[in-house]
């Protein structure tokens, strides 16, 4: 509870992709959080929060610009000390390692920094129906409410905000899930028209490498200086050449 006797928001952003970036949802979870009546220095808030994400244009295979966006680490420790999280990472088995500022949140609620959490929608809190109930009953413990700004949902104390909450996460999985399967469903269509998925091939002479191996017996990190490719990608490319399966290089 802040002085003045009003709620802290806690706020929780998160994207999976670096093609998405939280900025989107700044907008939405700081109407709510303005009116908790903390005093926070919001103008300072939002200045941070605009500077936190980064973006850059990067070539795709097709010889298209992409724009790829970075939450930068330090701002984002700077927030995270007024109770604001903002990370892009993967919700998954190992999500500790992969949502550090998710952690440091559920840290920072055991401590009771904050009173209610703010996240965009359901999905925010979890890679699955499980995760993200288990996520809510666990704050629920320390006292914090959950507020998804953009999904209908209760307190999960009251008979109706567990139904809610449960179809909620229900739905939030099966988006994930129906998303995922799409995805797949388009690389296997492309890989079967011909096309290369991932990084672009790097170009370089094969044949070259061969020779450089074999012949003028050069070691593999100057093979490689000399194509301008990794060492990983000469030596594939050194065994596909040369049937390396029954020759492996020494």
């Amino acid at each position: 509870m802040s002085k003045t006797g009003y709620p802290v928001d806690g706020l929780y952003f998160r994207v999976s992709s670096e093609r998405q970036t939280t900025e989107n949802q700044f907008a939405d979870l700081l109407q709510v959080a303005e009116k908790d009546g903390s005093g926070r220095d919001w103008a300072r808030i939002r200045a941070a929060l605009a500077a936190c994400i980064s973006e850059e244009q990067r070539p795709t295979t097709r010889g298209a610009n992409r724009t790829v966006y970075r939450v930068k680490p330090e701002l984002a420790e700077e927030l995270a000390r007024d109770c604001i999280y903002v990370e892009q990472g993967r919700s998954g088995k190992t999500g500790a390692q992969q949502r550090p500022l998710f952690e440091q949140m559920k840290r920072d609620a055991g401590a009771r920094k904050f009173d209610r959490l703010l996240v965009w929608k359901v999905s925010r809190l979890g890679r699955d129906m499980r995760e993200v109930i288990a996520t809510v009953y666990d704050l629920a413990d320390l006292g914090i409410t959950v507020i998804p700004v953009k999904s209908q949902t209760g307190p999960i104390s009251s008979t109706m905000g567990k139904l809610l909450w449960a179809i909620q996460a229900w739905y939030a999985e099966m988006e994930n899930s129906e998303k995922s399967e799409a995805i797949k469903a388009g690389q296997a269509r492309a890989r079967a028209g011909g096309k290369h998925l991932g990084r672009p091939r790097r170009v370089f002479n094969r044949e070259e490498v061969v020779r450089l191996r074999n012949v003028e017996r050069l070691s593999w990190p100057e093979i490689a200086r000399r194509a301008g490719a990794g060492v990983g990608t000469v030596v594939k490319a050194y065994r596909d050449l040369t049937m390396a399966s029954e020759h492996p290089p020494s």
